[in-house]
């Protein structure tokens, strides 16, 4: 519905404004990381002149009075963007907050990296004119999602004014991560859980010094989560009791508004911190768990998800052996849209156990050229019936992750031909399947229309496949009954 306070036109263009000048601040702070400088420019309030030596002198309030000074609107001017109404402005402030940190998860810690808060938004807009500040500073919704990384001097400080500036009653976003400054970490802690009840999600790293208080925050105030919504957890395990974590598991079950859950174990092949608890899953709707998972272990857990609609199992064992197959249930799962399993060896032999009739998403990430069971994945799909829409294998960073025979059975199988977008990422994987396309025996005959692109997500490799490809997304080249069409040669293809 129209606002009756502006027009559809000015609210599109006032949008526009304030996503150029969001956009002028970050170029202006990768220009500034991209000369390695180690120094930042701060404008001061009294002359209006960039001083370089004033970055350690900078004090927190600093952060929230900065000049009104700027190259877009110059003070004592009147622009037509002053002459919309705060309520307005407000809501183009709150459409320009798309960003959030990346996460601690595999899925998402690859999203794109602020190295410091005062170069985007919201703290850009204190920075144009004494209006936007004060319309700025006066909306809520702007200051409810912080993270730690974000702060490299005064953290704890900092970070206490930034909330200050939200509604008391405002609902919380909050990251905590990187352990290696202990008295940072534990000061932010003790900022956070001041806001305790207002917590709706929680990304937090825990190591020796945390792990502990997070677990008694939990065993103690339990009560006061009722609004935690999403909770993200990467633990540290050096000399981390192995009872601490056990505490955390036993409170999951009681966080009641809890729909999100992530457990990270920080390394490889650590056992004794794995998620034990497959009974705490029952409730969650999203679930991702990184830790040292035989295969069993991987079974039941799946099969306590029964509520879930997107799993994510990680076995961070880097060289998984050959386990033997449990003897034990096909379990059902009709909630379940979205699982991606990731093990060195076996990631289809835990979909030997399921039927998940729902599923538009599945990810299989594995290492060894032996874990692409199709027999296996074969019978999984005629036994599911699901309508799937998007299917991801991914053969590791290493050459011997993925064959050239295990691309060959990929591209041949029959029952994935029918699923819309086909993602098939491995090594080198753009060369390769040029040289297996123009050496193929009978390849145009026998070999699905194939592309080799850049998928657009953040931190993506190269890939082929088919898909419907976004604008910005690269296409490399594409290959149709033995037609080999070059729109971008690769970077490290020579022709």
């Amino acid at each position: 519905m129209d606002s009756p306070l502006c027009p559809p036109d000015n609210v599109g263009l006032m949008m526009h404004i304030a996503q150029d000048i969001t956009d002028t601040w970050f170029r202006e702070a990768q220009l500034r990381r991209s000369h390695n400088s180690p120094l930042r420019l701060y404008q001061c309030k009294h002359s209006g002149k960039y001083d370089r030596r004033r970055r350690r002198q900078t004090s927190t309030s600093d952060l929230f009075s900065m000049s009104t000074s700027s190259d877009v609107i110059r003070q004592g001017g009147k622009a037509p963007v002053n002459e919309v109404s705060a309520e307005i402005l407000a809501q183009i402030f709150e459409a320009g907050m798309q960003w959030k940190p990346p996460g601690l998860s595999p899925h998402n810690c690859c999203a794109p990296y602020r190295e410091a808060v005062d170069g985007y938004a919201p703290m850009v807009y204190l920075k144009v004119c004494k209006y936007w500040r004060e319309v700025a500073l006066s909306t809520s919704s702007l200051w409810t999602r912080i993270s730690s990384s974000e702060f490299r001097f005064q953290k704890a400080a900092a970070m206490k004014f930034w909330l200050d500036q939200s509604s008391p009653t405002a609902p919380l976003n909050l990251q905590l991560r990187d352990c290696n400054l202990p008295s940072y970490t534990d000061r932010i802690f003790r900022t956070f859980t001041t806001q305790v009840k207002r917590w709706r999600s929680m990304s937090i790293d825990l190591d020796l010094s945390l792990a502990p208080k997070f677990a008694v925050l939990l065993e103690e105030r339990i009560q006061d989560l009722d609004g935690l919504e999403e909770l993200e957890i990467r633990l540290f395990p050096k000399d981390v009791p192995v009872t601490v974590s056990q505490r955390i598991f036993t409170q999951i079950p009681f966080l009641k508004s809890l729909r999100s859950f992530s457990w990270i174990v920080h390394g490889y092949r650590n056992t004794d911190h794995a998620f034990r608890y497959p009974s705490a899953l029952a409730a969650l709707d999203e679930i991702t768990v990184y830790n040292a998972y035989p295969l069993d272990e991987c079974i039941v857990h799946l099969s306590q998800c029964v509520s879930a609609t997107t799993v994510r199992l990680y076995d961070s064992d880097r060289y998984g052996y050959i386990q033997t197959k449990p003897t034990l249930p096909i379990t059902s799962l009709p909630h379940l849209t979205s699982l991606t399993l990731c093990r060195y060896i076996d990631p289809i032999d835990v979909l030997d156990y399921f039927t998940l009739p729902s599923l538009n998403y599945l990810k299989i990430i594995a290492s060894h050229p032996s874990a692409h069971n199709l027999i296996l994945l074969e019978s999984f799909l005629a036994r599911s019936k699901c309508s799937l829409k998007t299917f991801v294998i991914e053969g590791g960073s290493m050459l011997d992750g993925m064959s050239d025979n295990n691309l060959v059975d990929y591209l041949l199988f029959l029952p994935i031909h029918s699923i819309p977008e086909v993602e098939i990422h491995c090594c080198d994987i753009t060369k390769r399947m040029l040289k297996i396309l123009q050496t193929y025996p009978n390849a145009e005959a026998i070999f699905p229309s194939i592309i080799s692109w850049r998928p657009n997500t953040f931190g993506a490799s190269r890939c082929i496949g088919w898909t419907k490809l976004a604008g910005d997304e690269d296409l490399y080249y594409s290959w149709k009954a033995g037609k080999l069409d070059f729109r971008r040669w690769p970077d490290d293809y020579d022709p």
